[in-house]
């Protein structure tokens, strides 16, 4: 666990978004509890991110993401 997801999931911040132009992928940390997240997730671009099981309760779709 680096030093940012750490932080992050003990301020509970609910959900931790990375997106990694140069891979073409995203990954999503949810459900922060006691200092670290519970749901690591790895997306590829054109895949849509379920987070209705979140606090935000959408899927959002990630396909035309800017990709290098």
């Amino acid at each position: 666990m680096t030093l940012a997801q750490w932080a992050y999931a003990a301020a509970e911040v609910p959900v931790y978004f990375i997106a990694d132009p140069y891979a073409g992928r995203c990954r999503v940390f949810t459900h922060p509890q006691d200092g670290a997240y519970k749901r690591d997730l790895t997306v590829t671009y054109g895949e849509p991110v379920d987070l209705t099981d979140t606090v935000l309760g959408m899927t959002l779709p990630i396909d035309e993401f800017p990709r290098d």
